[in-house]
């Protein structure tokens, strides 16, 4: 899985902004300039050719977890016994930060990488 791993998608920023292929862009405003305690990842759905998946929703969660200010947001992925849900969430929300899993539930407590710019994207 190489996709999402160059520069331009592990460096902190706002998504909408971000040169990753693999940010959601077209959100509302809102969306982007909210500090988040929260996400739940559930949707799109992507056991069908026709549909995307979660694969970029499960990357800006991420992403917007790590770009706000301080403090922490908790990540919730639904279905994770899909491979894509269980690789992406491991390699975008992190193994480390993983709190929790209830059947194909995944909670994840993803720390702001604003206030301490040393931080690795995943901890090991």
């Amino acid at each position: 899985m190489d996709v999402g791993r160059g520069p331009e998608c592990t460096a902190v920023g706002d998504p909408k902004y971000s040169m990753c292929q693999l940010a959601l862009k077209g959100l509302p405003s809102e969306v982007y300039e909210m500090t988040w305690d929260l996400i739940m990842v559930d949707a799109p759905t992507g056991y069908y050719k026709e549909t995307t998946g979660r694969m970029s929703a499960i990357y800006t969660a991420g992403m917007m977890a790590r770009n706000r200010e301080e403090g922490e947001t908790d990540v919730f992925v639904h279905d994770v016994k899909w491979v894509v849900e269980d690789k992406f969430s491991m390699a975008f929300l992190c193994q480390g930060y993983m709190k929790k899993q209830e059947a194909r539930l995944r909670h994840f407590r993803i720390p702001s990488h604003k206030d301490s710019l040393d931080r690795p994207f995943c901890p090991e």
